[in-house]
């Protein structure tokens, strides 16, 4: 475990920013209440360690990997809680934990869901303090966790009804619900999460009404594909196999947790399948969702599923060796995988690799540095792109120089706040991933003129990548007149 968490550090220092990392990191450049798209906390922390360190690849992704080490922490107090008989199973859920794919993807590649899987394992752990000492004070740090986690994702919302969930079918734990301490856990995470409630009633609660769109907007593909693509991205985050013992297995401790009374089961399956099945019933109205965004659910389906396996399958036969093949192969891809980000040597065509994301974005920094050379201007440059993260590229890459915004979707760049003032008179440097004669029919009403200038190629494995490659244009004394026209 040692030696995989000091892997990880290392990939953090050699390993390019993904796009949305970079996105991420120029909000932690402009600190506000919250943005658009997620809570603050990701660039709370960002900014944090690279106020340290520097603007590296390693000191943007160190508060992330801390960030995951301490949730394994609490996912491991919360074992030994719930389970002190059995000193084996704790150690060896951190290895189940390690063969999948979405739990060593929050200790390199940083994202909202890394701090907030951290307060998710946070509350879990006061909640399994809760149920076997039944202590008042464990409340109010569930609340501050929660709080914490509803500043690094809404998805952290989901805790209450399962919590709340848990003490309502628990007959043990029900008295909960006529004591005033879950409540007043609930205002304290309240006044902890209202800094981004009162930067969403400044700004017509824009980052709600853009997550409900995203998560609810109705699309033309039916239901059922959407659902399959929903599932098939589950199983490809804990690997197939063990998706398949995941859900035989939980469901199973449901099924227990019913017959038997046991608390400990009826706990874990509640802070893990309303979960699944929430983002399955959106994934049947809007899009399908996204793999990461029901990962909250393993932290407590995972020990689930394994104290089951444990404590009543393991001695049959057919089961050890269903569970041991989901391992190992569970393994195996995850050794794969962590050896290609390094090496590429899977047969991928280089546009379908996911790894092409990690790769050529010093080049694009570069590109942005040599025109501005080749074009003095005394009133110096900002960065324009019509792709917020490829723009966040080119911030950082370029070292951090200039301001830089997306003047198609202003809402992402309210932490700017008044940019027509402050850029009037400049020139842009202007990435554009539309062809070049929509983008210089765009992008023309900005400026006194605008003129391409040269390509950026994003080259992986030696290809082009026509996704992420662009036209870079040179825009000329900005009019001031973003504001207007946006």
């Amino acid at each position: 475990m040692i030696l995989f968490y000091g892997y990880c550090l290392f990939v953090n220092g050699s390993l390019q920013l993904a796009p949305d990392e970079a996105y991420y990191w120029y909000w932690s450049k402009h600190l506000d209440w919250s943005y658009l798209d997620h809570p603050p906390m990701v660039a709370y922390v960002m900014a944090f360690f690279t106020w340290i360190g520097g603007n590296s690849e390693f000191f943007v992704r160190l508060g992330g990997w801390i960030c995951a080490v301490l949730g394994l922490c609490f996912i491991f107090g919360t074992i030994k809680r719930l389970f002190p008989d059995n000193r084996r199973l704790p150690w060896e859920l951190l290895f189940l934990y390690q063969v999948t794919l979405i739990f060593p993807a929050g200790a390199i590649v940083q994202t909202p869901d890394t701090p907030m899987i951290l307060f998710w394992s946070m509350a879990v752990y006061c909640g399994s303090r809760i149920i076997t000492q039944g202590e008042n004070k464990w409340w109010y740090v569930w609340g501050i966790a929660l709080g914490l986690g509803l500043l690094s994702k809404y998805t952290m919302i989901l805790l209450v009804p399962c919590q709340f969930g848990f003490l309502f079918l628990s007959k043990h734990h029900r008295f909960w619900l006529f004591r005033k301490s879950p409540y007043l856990a609930l205002l304290l995470a309240l006044l902890i999460f209202s800094p981004v409630l009162f930067w969403n009633w400044q700004h017509d609660w824009a980052s709600f009404v853009f997550q409900l769109n995203q998560g609810l907007s109705p699309t033309d593909k039916a239901s059922i594909l959407k659902i399959l693509e929903y599932v098939g991205g589950q199983a490809g985050i804990i690997t197939p196999v063990l998706f398949l013992a995941f859900i035989f297995y939980s469901v199973m401790g449901f099924y227990y947790s019913l017959v038997e009374g046991v608390s400990s089961y009826l706990y874990l399956a509640c802070l893990s399948w309303p979960i699944l099945i929430f983002f399955g019933l959106t994934s049947t109205i809007g899009e399908a969702a996204e793999p990461n965004w029901a990962a909250p659910a393993y932290v407590t389906g995972m020990i689930l599923m394994w104290t089951i396996y444990r404590s009543r399958y393991e001695k049959r036969n057919g089961h050890r060796a269903f569970v041991s093949i989901g391992i190992g192969l569970a393994a195996l891809a995850s050794i794969v995988i962590h050896m290609h980000m390094n090496v590429a040597f899977l047969p991928l065509p280089p546009k379908n690799d996911p790894m092409k994301q990690f790769h050529s974005w010093p080049s694009l920094g570069r590109i942005v540095e040599r025109s501005i050379s080749e074009n003095p201007h005394p009133g110096g440059y900002f960065l324009v792109s019509d792709k917020g993260t490829t723009l966040a590229e080119a911030v950082f890459y370029s070292g951090n120089q200039f301001t830089g915004f997306d003047f198609f979707i202003p809402e992402r760049y309210l932490f700017l706040k008044n940019p027509d003032r402050e850029l009037k008179g400049k020139n842009a440097i202007i990435i554009s991933h539309n062809q070049s004669d929509l983008a210089l029919k765009q992008f023309s009403k900005y400026f006194h003129k605008t003129n391409k200038i040269r390509e950026y190629n994003h080259i992986y494995r030696g290809k082009k990548i026509p996704d992420l490659s662009a036209d870079v244009l040179l825009g000329e004394a900005y009019l001031g007149n973003w504001t207007t026209h946006k």
